[in-house]
C-alpha cells in the first residue's frame, strides 16, 4: 500500500506538470507570435523527447535498476520545469525545455508500472494499478486548475511552471527512501524487435496508440476549443477540462477491480466505441451544462479509466510469457502509445488552420478511436480472469 501511495503522488506531480502547459498555450502563442502548427509543436516537441525516454529508461533499468532510473529521470523533469520560466525566452528556447520536461516525465510511466507489476500480484494488479493511475486524475485537476489563477494573479506564465519545479523535484527524494530496488527475474532474452513482431504486444500497442491519440488531442486543443469556439474564459477553460477526472478516479478503481474478476479485454471492448461517441460529441455541444456532461462522459470511459486495464493486461500477458522482459514491454507499450502525443496535437493545430475549427481533429479522434477497438479483438483475455497463471 505504501508502493502504491507513493507512485499514485508521482503520477500527481508528473501529470500537473504537463497539464499545467495546456490553459497556457493560447497565452504562450499570443505572446510569441505562433500559428496553430508552431502552438502544436511546442506539444509536439515534448512528447518527442517524452517517448525517448520511455525507451532508454526501459532499456537502461536492465542494467542500473528500475528506481535508479525512476529517481534520476524525475530529477531531469525538474530541471525542465524550472527551464519553462527561467530559459524559456524565445520559441527555440521553449522548445528546447519542453523537450527536456518530457525526456524526465517519460520515464515515470515505465518505471513506475513496471516496478507495481514485479511488486504486485496479479489477483490484486487492475485495482492497484487503479489506484496508481488516480494520481493522473489528481494532477489532472491540479494542472488545469492552478494554470488559470497563478497566470492571473501574477501576469506571468512562467510562474505555474516554477512553482511546481518544487515538488518535481522533492518527489525524486521521496522515492529514494520510500521505493525498494525491484530485483528482475533474470536477463532478457527476447530482443526488441522479436518482442515488436509478437502479435499480441503489437495489437496491445497499437491500440494504446489509438487511446491515447484522442487523448492528447481532447488535453492539448480543448481549452484552446472552449476559449476560441466556445466563448470559455481561460480559467473556465481549463476548469472545464479538469471535470473528466471527477468520473475517471471512480470509473479507473471500479473496472480495475471488476477487471481482476471477470477480465479486461470484454470491458475494453465497452469503453471504446463509447470512448469514440464522447469524443464526436466533444465538437457538437455548445451549451456550458452539455460541455460539462459530455467530458464527464468522457472521464467514465477515457483514457484515465482504461489505463489500469490496458496496463494491467499487459502485466497479466507479460507475467505469463516472459516475466525478465516486463520492464521492456512496459516501455515498448508506453512508447508505441504515446507516440500519439507527437502525432495528434500537431495534426490537430493543422486541420485548425486548414478549416478554421478544430472540430475536425476531435472527429479523427474519434475514427482512431474505433480503431483501438478491432485491434482489441486480437489478444486473448487474462488467464484465469485476471489473476496470473
Amino acid at each position: 500500500m505504501r508502493l502504491v501511495a507513493v507512485l499514485c503522488a508521482g503520477w500527481a506531480v508528473i501529470y500537473a506538470d504537463r497539464t499545467v502547459l495546456y490553459p497556457l498555450l493560447t497565452v504562450i502563442g499570443r505572446e510569441f507570435g505562433l500559428s496553430g502548427v508552431q502552438t502544436g509543436l511546442i506539444t509536439g516537441a515534448y512528447f518527442t523527447l517524452y517517448v525517448s525516454g520511455q525507451l532508454t529508461s526501459g532499456l537502461l533499468a536492465e542494467r542500473f535498476g528500475l528506481k535508479r532510473m525512476l529517481i534520476l529521470y524525475c530529477l531531469v523533469a525538474a530541471v525542465g520545469m524550472a527551464g519553462f520560466g527561467l530559459a524559456a525566452v524565445n520559441y527555440l528556447a521553449l522548445l528546447a525545455v519542453a523537450g527536456l520536461h518530457g525526456l524526465g516525465a517519460g520515464a515515470y510511466y515505465p518505471m513506475a508500472y513496471s516496478i507495481a507489476i514485479h511488486s504486485i500480484p496479479g489477483s490484486a494488479r487492475g485495482v492497484a494499478s487503479g489506484i496508481i493511475n488516480g494520481g493522473m486524475s489528481l494532477g489532472l485537476v491540479a494542472g488545469l486548475a492552478l494554470a488559470g489563477p497563478f497566470y492571473q494573479a501574477t501576469g506571468s506564465w512562467r510562474v505555474p511552471f516554477l512553482i511546481l519545479a518544487i515538488p518535481t523535484f522533492l518527489v525524486a527524494l521521496l522515492y529514494r527512501g520510500a521505493v525498494r530496488e525491484v530485483q528482475i527475474p533474470a536477463r532478457r532474452s527476447d530482443s526488441l524487435w522479436r518482442m515488436l513482431r509478437d502479435p499480441t504486444l503489437l495489437c496491445m500497442n497499437l491500440a494504446g496508440f489509438c487511446v491515447l491519440y484522442g487523448w492528447w488531442v481532447l488535453l492539448s486543443w480543448a481549452p484552446v476549443f472552449f476559449q476560441t469556439e466556445r466563448g470559455v474564459s481561460l480559467t473556465m477553460s481549463g476548469l472545464y477540462t479538469l471535470v473528466i477526472a471527477f468520473t475517471a478516479i471512480p470509473s479507473g478503481l471500479i473496472l480495475g477491480r471488476l477487471s481482476d474478476r471477470i477480465g479486461r479485454k470484454r470491458i475494453i471492448l465497452g469503453m471504446l466505441p463509447l470512448m469514440a461517441v464522447t469524443l464526436v460529441a466533444v465538437a457538437q455541444v455548445h451549451s456550458r451544462t452539455g460541455m460539462l456532461l459530455v467530458l464527464m462522459a468522457y472521464g467514465l470511459v477515457g483514457k484515465l479509466a482504461w489505463d489500469p486495464l490496458g496496463i494491467a493486461w499487459l502485466g497479466d500477458y507479460m507475467s505469463r510469457t516472459r516475466p525478465e522482459a516486463v520492464g521492456a514491454a512496459v516501455a515498448l507499450f508506453s512508447f508505441t502509445s504515446v507516440m500519439s502525443a507527437v502525432i495528434g496535437p500537431p495534426l490537430t493545430g493543422w486541420i485548425k488552420d486548414l478549416t478554421g475549427s478544430l472540430a475536425g481533429g476531435f472527429y479523427v479522434a474519434a475514427a482512431v478511436a474505433l480503431v483501438g477497438f478491432f485491434l482489441s479483438l486480437v489478444p486473448a483475455d487474462s488467464g484465469r480472469r485476471g489473476t496470473t497463471p
